[in-house]
């Protein structure tokens, strides 16, 4: 019970709510009402003919009761009990002074004003009392002087009855809503004193404008940014501490809303300059929005000192040139030396070669077949990096002829068909019906693809086939799609995502039991992508490998991918590397 009595006092209302302004102002409002009853009461009994006692005596109790409820004495709950009582009273004296032709309704109305001006249970409580005194106590001793009808007078206590109820009825609807409305103000507090202090606490400025420009909200960040206080800023145009970088030749603003500063749109984050209460300027980033409240416009504008980030771009800007500038040498270093290099290899290979149709004993033919080898295997590990060079340095250039795809692949298989029967391999090649036999490209260009393919297929496979089809693509019937497929060791799935980068191998042991340099599937990925093609490839551990990639078999098409070849890269397929295939050959080629 004593809990039940604790929870319904907490939910009363207690007069907290109200600051001290706005509590003053209602109680010199209920003053005055009182007030005017106590000069009113007089006049009233005086035209109701009742005796000088009840209405004079009655006024000037009220005029007493209106002078004791501004006892500064006392707190403002008594005050408000005090001046309640003389509400209550008045309404009793008009009661009683119209002989009850004013009934319980005119009690209810003052009790209403009651808990709405002061929002306090304790005055709420002391009119209740005056009712229950004068309906209940009054109305039943006296009938004649509270109930205006003959009912009421012959059965008081059925009245007294039916008024309570109704009275208690009213009074608890009056309290419920009046807790629904207090419980609806204070989430309204809350969300505001949340608002307040995400807007205080947050890392960027936060300003609130007006229509007309001027500023009315100022938290602390902006503050510290414009090294202005609030007080100072509070009724300032925006416009003084934040403009646009790059200002309209006509002097004209970019945007037409009234309170921005000239240059910002609307939800959109925009560069500009803030500038301190010093005379400091600084690059900052804003954000703005706007909300329309009682039919007036409000601009938010959140802002972020980018000069930080500003220093960290322009040193990465810096040493992005700087790097640009000593890649774009060294590439255009080995596409220049390309001649020089190549000359005296060839001239190395080609007294070799001369060397071997001499009459050579078995030690020094074994020599010289050495020799020939390792300057065949230098000549391909140096072309490899002059084209890789070349493309670097934007400088290969890709021809768009027209030539025959089936004798391209025919011819480029046929080259390795003796180094696959001394491995046992069997080496195949199919194509589809329905691809096109002419087509517009490179020739050059996709040979060399396929014979870094090829080569990498023979190196890696010991045993079993490998298969090159062509077939018309299935997303785009104006490409070709080429595959190598072998039945090799496999890719890792670790290392399907790296193995088309420059200098990359799978693993360290690659080079040492395979050789190569890394660059071939790093050309072939560059050349299909100045082609306008893509490249993937699947994967089973211990299975094999296919590689494949799309040409364009269009004119024009090849004409529009040669327009980006040295800004474009050639998407390497994911999605066909699934978790069966996942896995991969411990190689790069």
């Amino acid at each position: 019970m004593s809990s039940f009595v604790v929870n319904l006092l907490s939910g009363l209302p207690k007069g907290d709510a109200l600051d001290e302004p706005a509590w003053a102002s209602r109680h010199r409002g209920i003053l005055s009402l009182l007030w005017l009853h106590a000069l009113g009461v007089p006049f009233y009994g005086a035209y109701m003919t009742v005796g000088p006692s009840l209405s004079f005596g009655g006024g000037g109790l009220l005029a007493f009761i209106a002078v004791a409820a501004r006892l500064s004495v006392v707190s403002r709950r008594v005050q408000s009990a005090i001046a309640t009582c003389g509400l209550m009273t008045a309404a009793a004296l008009l009661v009683h002074i119209s002989g009850g032709r004013i009934e319980l309704h005119f009690h209810f109305f003052v009790l209403m004003s009651v808990i709405v001006l002061y929002q306090d249970w304790i005055p709420f409580l002391v009119g209740l009392q005056f009712i229950i005194l004068d309906h209940g106590v009054i109305g039943t001793l006296m009938p004649d002087m509270v109930y205006g009808h003959a009912e009421g007078q012959t059965h008081p206590w059925t009245w007294a009855v039916i008024h309570g109820g109704f009275l208690l009825a009213e009074c608890a609807a009056l309290l419920y809503f009046w807790r629904v409305n207090e419980l609806a103000r204070e989430k309204v507090l809350q969300s505001e004193a949340r608002t307040r202090m995400i807007i205080e606490t947050a890392l960027d400025a936060v300003v609130t404008t007006s229509d007309s420009g001027t500023i009315t909200e100022w938290n602390t960040q902006a503050e510290m940014m414009f090294d202005v206080p609030r007080t100072e800023a509070i009724g300032q145009f925006l416009a003084i501490y934040l403009s646009d970088p790059c200002p309209s030749s006509t002097g004209a603003p970019a945007t037409p809303y009234a309170g921005l500063v000239s240059g910002a749109i609307l939800n959109r984050r925009v560069e500009m300059v803030g500038r301190t209460s010093s005379g400091r300027e600084f690059p900052a980033e804003i954000a703005m929005s706007c909300l329309a409240i009682d039919g007036s416009q409000q601009f938010t504008t959140f802002v972020q000192d980018i000069s930080e980030r500003k220093q960290q771009e322009a040193v990465l800007r810096r040493a992005k040139d700087v790097a640009e500038s000593a890649s774009l040498a060294k590439s255009q270093f080995l596409a220049n030396m390309s001649h020089e290099i190549r000359t005296p290899m060839n001239g190395v290979l080609g007294m070799t070669e001369l060397l071997l149709t001499t009459p050579l004993n078995d030690r020094q033919r074994r020599y010289a077949d050495t020799v020939h080898t390792s300057g065949t295997n230098l000549l391909h590990i140096i072309n490899d990096i002059l084209d890789f060079s070349k493309i670097e340095a934007g400088r290969l250039v890709l021809e768009h002829i027209p030539f025959n795809l089936r004798e391209v692949l025919t011819e480029t298989t046929g080259l390795y068909h003796e180094q696959a029967q001394k491995k046992g391999l069997t080496l195949r090649t199919t194509i589809a019906r329905e691809t096109s036999d002419i087509v517009h490209g490179d020739p050059h260009r996709l040979r060399q693809i396929l014979t870094n393919l090829l080569g990498n297929a023979l190196k890696f496979t010991e045993t079993g086939t490998i298969l090159i089809s062509a077939c018309p693509d299935r997303d785009d019937p104006g490409r070709a799609r080429i595959e190598v497929r072998d039945t090799g060791i496999g890719i890792p799935s670790e290392a399907q995502e790296k193995i088309f980068e420059s200098f990359s191998q799978a693993d360290g042991s690659t080079t040492r039991k395979y050789g190569g340099t890394g660059l071939g599937l790093a050309i072939v990925k560059q050349l299909v992508g100045m082609m306008g093609g893509q490249l993937g490839l699947t994967s089973t551990p211990g299975q094999g490998t296919t590689f494949w990639f799309t040409i364009s078999t269009d004119r024009n098409a090849s004409r529009d991918a040669d327009s980006h070849q040295h800004h474009g890269t050639v998407p390497v397929d994911s999605k066909t590397t699934t978790p069966d295939m996942a896995a991969s050959r411990n190689r790069h080629r």
